[in-house]
């Protein structure tokens, strides 16, 4: 699968548009279009921005690994005794 299939299933999978996708990264709905036809490869920015939408990683997205189990999640704005608290649930939810 090619990075321009994974974006247009994710996309589908979280029963966004292309104009909804394109809003919310502020980009053209045509440009969205590109990347999912495998005309156009997003910039690094967009890449991250596309993985942060899609609660996955880059490197899924780029095909580099086939695994999207592992999810990314943002962290910005907690504090180091909340991050401490979300990955000591995580692990007891391992369990």
């Amino acid at each position: 699968m090619s990075t321009a299939e994974r974006l247009k299933q994710l996309r589908e999978q979280y029963q966004l548009s292309q104009h909804d996708v394109a809003k919310i990264l502020k980009v053209s709905p045509a440009l969205i279009s590109s990347y999912e036809r495998n005309e156009r490869m997003p910039s690094p920015t967009k890449l991250i921005s596309l993985a942060d939408l899609y609660h996955t990683t880059t490197d899924y997205l780029l095909c580099r690994c086939n695994d999207m189990t592992e999810i990314s999640l943002s962290v910005d704005g907690l504090t180091q005794k909340q991050i401490k608290l979300l990955r000591e649930l995580i692990d007891t939810m391992k369990q």
